[in-house]
């Protein structure tokens, strides 16, 4: 079990790694992470691999964290991919997320985030077909001058991500970022989301035709 010290410490490093996201995000984040309890807290850094159970690290028990910065990252990145902190999201399937970049290198930066903690390399091919959809989306709707969208695969705290990039002049993943605005953001996102549009299917009565009235004809006289 991690000590009330190394707990209060996980959460000051975690409130500290918000500080650089857009108000409403940093609020709900803030919700959250106070929100849980200290086993809670454990359960999702040993879920994560943040922190090793007694199994895993054999007869002796782990309960410090090797680098407290690093793990928070991560935490904070697992909660955003699970789905447990509020973002810009646009579409989403089973296995992955698609959610803007909140510092992003040209408008539309869009990551596809795997909901599962998985490594660059293991990559689901969902996750490809998810970036591959948001990549049209993006060519779609925002058409950059050159006609070109980058896909890059990184990895960010252990977690693998695919960076979705509109390219307008010469942008790549080693461009400068640029924090987007909460209305910039929230622009985006209203032009970009996967929305369903619930039809209103009406059901049509069918009226039965009348019958039709046969015509007696006179009786032929011999």
């Amino acid at each position: 079990m991690l000590t009330q010290e190394q707990i209060k410490q996980v959460k000051e490093q975690l409130f500290k790694q918000l500080e650089s996201w857009p108000e409403e995000q940093r609020d709900s984040a803030r919700e959250q992470i106070e929100s849980m309890s200290d086993e809670e807290l454990e359960q999702f850094l040993i879920k994560n691999k943040m922190k090793k159970t007694k199994e895993a690290a054999g007869s002796h028990e782990s309960s410090s964290l090797d680098n407290l910065k690093d793990a928070a990252n991560q935490f904070t990145f697992c909660l955003v991919s699970s789905g447990k902190l509020q973002t810009y999201k646009i579409d989403e399937n089973k296995q992955a997320v698609a959610i803007l970049e909140i510092n992003p290198v040209s408008k539309g930066h869009v990551l596809i985030l795997p909901k599962n903690h998985i490594r660059a390399t293991k990559i689901p091919s969902s996750a490809l077909s998810l970036a591959k959809k948001i990549a049209k989306k993006l060519e779609t709707k925002l058409k950059p001058k050159p006609k070109k969208i980058d896909l890059a695969t990184t990895e960010l705290f252990q977690h693998g991500i695919i960076n979705i990039i509109p390219v307008y002049s010469n942008e790549n993943l080693g461009s400068e970022r640029k924090k987007a605005s909460e209305n910039e953001l929230k622009e985006l996102q209203e032009k970009l989301s996967s929305k369903i549009k619930a039809e209103k299917i009406e059901k049509i009565k069918v009226k039965k035709p009348k019958e039709e009235k046969t015509l007696k004809m006179p009786k032929r006289m011999p």
